[in-house]
């Protein structure tokens, strides 16, 4: 399975400016700047879907660590083992007819006996065990209650993460729709995400709620009143991020991209990507007018964004601040790219269809 954390992170930026969390930095974000279901043993890899990683909302209490414990969880075949009894938590949502977000999908719950399992160069470690649920190649219902996931024969340390993808048929990478649970998901987005520890005791089991927190689906619209330098067109992307200022180190909950948008005349253009949480957040929209930012949320010379200067400085206006019930599964918001980046920015040779 590729890395869950490296995939969220940069899946929705693919074929174009990497973020800044997904790469360690984000000093780009200046403008200028460039009945239990049971395992009796190790499995070889399971079988999860491609990906998912984290981040919830800034607002959401629930956001990754496991909750209150739950049932009793048998003890272990072998009283030299452990066992582990992990229930389902899945967060509020209001599932819609769309089958991309019906709440009906494949769910892999894994262990690990490590918290960082995503490897940089993609991949994960091989787990301890892992189920795949139902298994009988349908799907399970988010709606309805998921029998607590039993694990045996486990070590008395181990890191547990549960991943559920709405549209298993679609074979796309992670993005809206997947659900990912056992991590810290407080902090927002970023390269590394450590799986919360599980102690287990020789001879008993244990029984954890993992809470399971949806990658809602975001869409933004860019509209445009700036006069722009290149021929306003170019990749775009989009972060949500919890304030009006922009500072190194700032905490992101969503983010999206779109590889090549026109913003040119009366056109405008769509962002997809996804969110956690249930916000409020304010959306930083930057169009790479000419190609030239290589990584971070950058804000090149020529680049179209949305900013109000006050005071000496800059903040996003409150016109991007996206809110939506807590229950959304799927928001939109409109952005107006009012602000051209200045300085020499070369020759624009990007062109979109």
């Amino acid at each position: 399975m590729r890395a869950l954390v490296s995939l969220v992170c940069c899946a929705a930026l693919a074929g174009g400016a990497s973020l800044a969390a997904c790469g360690g930095s984000t000093s780009a974000l200046a403008p200028g700047d460039g009945g239990a279901t049971d395992s009796a043993a190790p499995t070889e890899g399971g079988t999860t879907p491609d990906g998912a990683a984290d981040a919830p909302g800034a607002t959401d209490a629930d956001a990754g660590p496991p909750v209150d414990a739950g049932p009793p969880c048998a003890p272990p075949a072998d009283p030299t083992k452990s066992s582990l009894c992990v229930g389902v938590v899945p967060e509020a949502i209001t599932f819609t007819t769309d089958p991309r977000f019906d709440g009906k999908g494949i769910l892999v719950a894994e262990v690990f006996d490590t918290n960082t399992p995503d490897l940089a160069e993609g991949g994960s470690v091989q787990p301890l065990a892992a189920i795949s649920l139902p298994g009988d190649g349908g799907t399970i219902d988010l709606s309805q209650p998921i029998a607590p996931i039993r694990f045996d024969g486990l070590p008395t340390a181990v890191y547990a993460r549960v991943v559920f993808s709405d549209d298993p048929q679609a074979n796309a990478q992670v993005g809206a729709g997947f659900w990912i649970g056992g991590y810290d998901l407080s902090g927002g987005i970023k390269t590394q995400m450590p799986l919360q520890p599980e102690t287990l005791q020789a001879g008993s089991g244990l029984s954890v709620n993992i809470s399971l927190i949806a990658l809602r689906e975001m869409t933004v619209t860019l509209d445009r009143t700036a006069t722009p330098i290149g021929n306003a067109m170019g990749p775009a992307t989009v972060v949500a991020v919890t304030g009006q200022t922009l500072t190194t180190g700032e905490a992101l909950f969503g983010i999206g991209q779109n590889p090549c948008a026109r913003v040119d005349g009366n056109r405008t253009a769509e962002v997809a990507g996804f969110v956690l949480g249930t916000g409020p957040y304010f959306i930083a929209p930057v169009l790479d007018d000419f190609g030239t930012s290589t990584s971070g949320i950058a804000f090149p010379a020529g680049a179209l964004t949305s900013l109000d200067f006050v005071d000496g400085g800059y903040l996003l206006p409150l016109a991007n601040q996206i809110t939506y019930a807590a229950d959304a599964y799927r928001v939109s918001q409109t952005v107006t790219l009012n602000v051209a980046i200045p300085g020499d920015a070369g020759v624009d040779n990007v062109t979109c269809p």
